[in-house]
């Protein structure tokens, strides 16, 4: 137990960055933004869940959301609290910020809503890894939601797992607040007067 602690306080002093994390509703912008964060020259961290779609897809294994749910969020938890470690480790990043498309939280409330089980098991790992507050969300957006090969879901699936997001994060001690339906100019000027 001592060690534990131990260990959480030497990560909260080597970690220099702020961890921003932008979630929210599938078709949201999410991605958008990050991609235009990284443009700026801003430190960003991919989406797990998508990376592990195309390494699926790729190699023909069946871990996907729409074949095997519970196989996938393994996958999903565990390469999500890779890259947070990877984050960790970076030296460097514009206004020492970093910036999450998602992050392992959204993991843990998907394995939770597609396993119908308790997730406090994880409740070590979400307490040792912190991000900042606020987390930014990206809310249901009707207009320019759009599925493609690797969001194989229609928009009341989307709306449904903003809803479950916007409570699960709040109840694991992070505020949340939610982005604009601006442009992508005016999302990003939003955030960025927030960090």
């Amino acid at each position: 137990m001592f060690y534990t602690e131990f260990l959480k306080i030497i990560m909260i002093f080597k970690m220099k960055n702020k961890l921003i994390v932008i979630t929210g509703c599938s078709g949201g912008g999410k991605s958008t933004l990050i991609d235009t964060l990284n443009k700026m020259g801003y430190t960003t961290m991919p989406e797990a869940g998508r990376i592990i779609v195309k390494e699926q897809m790729t190699t023909g294994g069946d871990k996907l959301p729409w074949i095997d749910p519970i196989g996938f969020c393994h996958l999903l938890i565990e390469k999500s609290v890779e890259l947070y470690k990877d984050a960790a480790q970076i030296e460097y990043a514009k206004d020492n910020v970093i910036f999450f498309d998602r992050s392992f939280l959204d993991a843990v409330s998907y394995y939770q809503a597609h396993a119908e089980k308790d997730v406090d098991s994880y409740n070590e790992l979400i307490d040792q890894f912190k991000f900042s507050n606020p987390v930014f969300m990206t809310p249901a957006w009707k207009e320019i939601f759009s599925e493609d090969v690797e969001r194989k879901h229609d928009y009341e699936i989307a709306v449904s797992e903003y809803n479950r997001l916007k409570q699960f994060y709040p109840s694991k001690g992070y505020t949340v607040i939610d982005i604009p339906k601006e442009s992508i100019q005016k999302r990003l000027k939003f955030i960025l007067s927030l960090i």
